[in-house]
């Protein structure tokens, strides 16, 4: 049976999957208009995506901004990505910038999950877990591959690797090229559940093509899904109230 984990007032690894939506405005008033829009729809989670942020790589200014941001939405629950260049973000940033940032973020109490690239490294990973744990926050462990869907046992490796390093939600989205590619995501979704049944595990293909993955979560063991309020943070994702009525679907059905 899948650990449920408890973020804010939301169980995560239990029933459907939860919709998270992203924050891609970039000042702090697009934010925060796109902050009403959220609260006022039917989203579990927001994903401060903060590489959209003009002002991302000024530590500061994104300290001063989570305040203004967790006093908009409430009682959501509130993920840090910042998605790097190399894995279709919008900005570039150092090791020592990302680790700096991310740590500033764990340790402000504003919130309750941050997201650290498994293929930012090791030691990098290793320092922002242990960061996190030591601030009592979560972790996704996310890898994103924009270009391909790599075979099968290099996808489990990936979710694997982000486990074994402490992630609480690894996290992987990759691109399929053919119908094929769908069903590899999806098998590799399925035998991971039935391997680490206690973990909540997040897999997606992106695209036109992945969008059944975005939507059997239940069925495939995928705990959280990504969809829109108003501007998506990647191929694929759907409006929130679309994927809310189809998970429901779903899971009446079962």
């Amino acid at each position: 049976m899948t650990q449920t984990y408890k973020v804010g007032n939301v169980s995560i690894g239990e029933g459907m999957p939860k919709i998270c939506a992203p924050l891609t405005g970039t000042n702090v008033d697009e934010i925060l208009e796109e902050c009403k829009m959220i609260r006022a729809s039917a989203v579990d989670l927001v994903e401060w995506r903060v590489d959209f942020f003009d002002d991302a790589l000024l530590t500061d200014r994104v300290l001063a901004t989570l305040p203004k941001i967790k006093e908009v939405l409430e009682d959501l629950p509130l993920i840090f990505s910042f998605r790097t260049a190399e894995e279709g973000g919008e900005k570039k940033i150092t090791d020592k910038q990302y680790v700096s940032l991310n740590k500033a973020v764990a340790v402000s109490g504003h919130v309750h999950i941050i997201d650290i690239e498994l293929f930012r490294g090791k030691n990098v990973v290793e320092e922002l877990v242990t960061a996190a744990k030591e601030s009592q926050i979560y972790t996704i462990i996310s890898n994103h591959d924009f270009n391909r869907t790599p075979e099968m046992e290099e996808l489990i490796r990936r979710v694997t690797s982000a486990i074994e390093l402490g992630g609480d939600f690894p996290k992987l989205a990759v691109m399929p090229q053919r119908e094929e590619d769908l069903l590899t995501v999806l098998k590799a979704s399925l035998q991971m559940k039935r391997t680490y049944p206690e973990q909540a595990i997040i897999m997606i293909a992106m695209g036109s093509l992945g969008m059944i993955s975005r939507l059997s979560g239940e069925i495939f063991g995928s705990a959280i899904t990504f969809a829109s309020v108003r501007n998506a943070s990647a191929p694929g994702q759907i409006s929130v109230t679309d994927m809310k009525s189809i998970l429901q679907l779903i899971h009446d059905a079962k």
